[in-house]
């Protein structure tokens, strides 16, 4: 979603930047607030970007978030759980409009505005996409969707998932996936963004629980506005990565052990500047990631790739 109309949650004269960074794997540390150390990463981290292709088709102009997949990429717009296959030259040759059933719990449902804000695309361990419907930049939903859906079957066979925030309506575009299933959703704010964690296992409704914050003030003191709103976040296929995007830089780190929560708490993460784009919101890892991948809102959408140093 364009950030002209977030402008005016910037509070005059904040000089207190935060960014939250969300669990993958596990999840089961307790509710707390935790700090990130001072200084950033001061070694090259990322290589030269390059740009795999670019989106023409004026249908795509929202492209909210990425995934690669054999052959390409797939991707979804802000506006609806509408999958789009993407071949390597960023052509479309699969459109596939999902029909989620009706919410379970009514605060899902959005009042006004759009019927649905996806703001975020993940793949699980099975190979099925989980769409997530979390925007709330034109509404204040309390409760917010996701939608699972395996490829080759009917479009009408999505398991939604309706989640209550437990503190009132928030606006996200980050979904994290872990390798076990575990889901946890980021905020986007400019005044410390949450990670607001689903319990397992899933249920039809059920409610979310605020699992922690981190700021990033010590570590990026000369984050921008555009810096510090959460657009978007991705978990590496073998779960022991985890990252964040911005309008205009990553922030990642390594979980060997696969408890990225415990490593986000006492590390600092790497800061990677990702490629210029108009609205960049999305961000994927390929398939064994060494590359960052983004894409931007607004046509001509490139689709970029970063190489990670390791």
């Amino acid at each position: 979603m364009a950030t002209g109309r977030r402008t005016l949650a910037v509070r005059a004269g904040c000089v207190a930047g935060v960014i939250v960074v969300a669990v993958a794997a596990g999840f089961t540390a307790p509710a707390a607030e935790a700090h990130a150390g001072a200084g950033a990463a001061a070694q090259p981290i990322a290589g030269r970007p390059a740009t795999r292709c670019v989106v023409a088709d004026q249908r795509l102009g929202q492209i909210s978030g990425l995934v690669e997949r054999p052959g390409g990429f797939s991707v979804v717009n802000d506006t609806g759980p509408v999958i789009w296959r993407l071949d390597h030259s960023c052509r479309v040759t699969r459109r596939t409009v999902l029909k989620p059933p009706a919410a379970h719990d009514p605060a899902a449902a959005p009042l006004g505005g759009k019927r649905f804000d996806t703001e975020d695309l993940a793949l699980d361990g099975s190979g099925a996409f989980w769409i997530a419907d979390i925007g709330g930049n034109t509404t204040r939903r309390t409760a917010v969707s996701l939608f699972r859906w395996r490829v080759g079957t009917p479009a009408t066979a999505v398991t939604r998932y309706d989640l209550r925030y437990p503190d009132g309506p928030h606006d996200a575009e980050a979904l994290l996936l872990s390798r076990s299933g575990r889901v946890a959703i980021v905020t986007k704010t400019i005044e410390a963004p949450g990670v607001y964690v689903a319990d397992a296992p899933l249920r039809p409704s059920g409610t979310l629980r605020l699992a922690g914050r981190l700021h990033v003030r010590r570590w990026c003191p000369s984050c921008r506005y555009r810096s510090r709103l959460v657009t978007g976040g991705a978990v590496s296929p073998d779960g022991k990565r985890v990252v964040l995007r911005t309008y205009d830089r990553a922030f990642e780190w390594d979980a060997p052990t696969g408890d990225v929560l415990r490593a986000m708490v006492s590390e600092t993460p790497r800061q990677i500047v990702l490629p210029e784009s108009r609205q960049g919101e999305a961000i994927a890892y390929t398939h064994n990631a060494d590359t960052l991948l983004t894409a931007t809102e607004r046509i001509p959408a490139p689709i970029a790739a970063v190489p990670l140093r390791r």
